[in-house]
């Protein structure tokens, strides 16, 4: 059987349940494959394609990772630096409270990107989630999204002493890029990777305007809810808020990895190693692969992008769907792989 054929059949035997459809792309040394399986929406008769744009979710942080490392190698910020030295002093003051003292001025640039600053994550509160299903079309702001966290939430441990994943961190650092340039992320991120790496298909949603030849976006679920007309504000500044496909987040994966983004080999080894408290780098994160280890992220409508050096293999899949494994397609295309390493 082909290996083509076999892979397809390797997502087929995970399309099941609320999944509407999987796409995927495979990039080995002398062998890359796209492929999909299922269909545009729920029960749909349109087919999945391997070039339709999904929402990559937090797929988005090592992107805007990325973007604050580049603009630390251009000496516009510290990665040690305090966040009061770009944030206003009145919202730093309050995004980290405990007993009545305040922790804000200890965090650093730093532990926004690797998740050890202990502010409350937003996006995970129950009752945001409960205001996005209420109001799908409302319009979320950064300043909304921190409010939120601060109202709603206690910190997690005092900075750097622990790790909690955090969109807020990654809100917060999206600020600060934008503080210190006086440029709107979404332009930074063009500006300094999608442009440059030449990621066609990637855009921020509703903050670009789309291009001639922008291939159509898929309808992704929450459990049976289609949230493809959802304002996409509600996961947009920072922790998430591109749309891309599974081929240019390979791309991505590929370019940043191979020392296409950053000037200095040392920057990406930060990006890269895993902090003292958690598997986790700076926008980038460490997992097992089929029993081998795997860096990248995934994203919650099961979006997932990764690299496995020992085997040289890039893998990119979407289920568009919240429910379930990220990495299910990605763990069987590697296990066909593993048995099958000739083309």
């Amino acid at each position: 059987m082909a290996l083509r054929v076999r892979l397809l059949d390797a997502l087929a035997s995970v399309y099941s349940g609320n999944i509407p459809g999987i796409a995927a792309r495979v990039e080995r040394p002398g062998f890359c494959w796209s492929g999909a399986v299922g269909s545009v929406t729920l029960g749909g008769d349109r087919p999945l394609s391997p070039d339709h744009g999904f929402r990559v979710s937090s797929v988005t942080k090592p992107f805007t990772a990325a973007v604050v490392l580049r603009l630390m190698e251009l000496g516009r910020l510290g990665l040690d630096d305090s966040i009061a030295t770009y944030l206003d002093r009145s919202l730093v003051d309050r995004v980290h409270v405990v007993d009545g003292v305040s922790y804000g001025g200890r965090i650093t640039v730093r532990m926004l990107l690797n998740h050890t600053s202990g502010v409350y994550d937003y996006a995970t509160d129950p009752a945001y989630l409960a205001a996005i299903g209420g109001d799908p079309s409302h319009r979320w702001t950064a300043m909304e999204q921190i409010e939120f966290a601060i109202r709603h939430g206690r910190p997690y441990f005092v900075p750097g002493s622990g790790f909690h994943y955090s969109d807020t961190g990654y809100v917060l650092a999206g600020q600060i890029a934008e503080r210190v340039t006086r440029e709107p992320l979404h332009r930074l991120t063009r500006r300094l990777l999608l442009d440059p790496l030449r990621l066609h298909d990637t855009y921020t949603e509703s903050l670009e305007r789309l291009k001639p030849g922008t291939p159509p976006r898929a309808h992704q679920y929450y459990q049976t809810v289609d949230t493809y007309a959802f304002d996409p504000s509600y996961d947009l500044y920072g922790g998430g808020g591109l749309v891309s496909s599974v081929s240019d987040l390979a791309r991505f994966l590929r370019g940043l990895l191979g020392g296409r983004v950053f000037r200095k080999r040392a920057t990406l080894l930060l990006m890269i190693r895993p902090g003292p408290l958690a598997s986790y780098g700076m926008g980038l994160q460490w997992f097992e692969l089929d029993g081998a280890h795997a860096v990248g992220h995934t994203g919650f409508f099961g979006a997932f992008a990764a690299y496995v050096p020992a085997r040289n293999l890039m893998v990119a899949s979407t289920t568009n769907q919240s429910e379930g494994s990220s990495h299910a397609p990605a763990q069987e295309i590697a296990r066909v792989l593993r048995e099958n390493p000739t083309r």
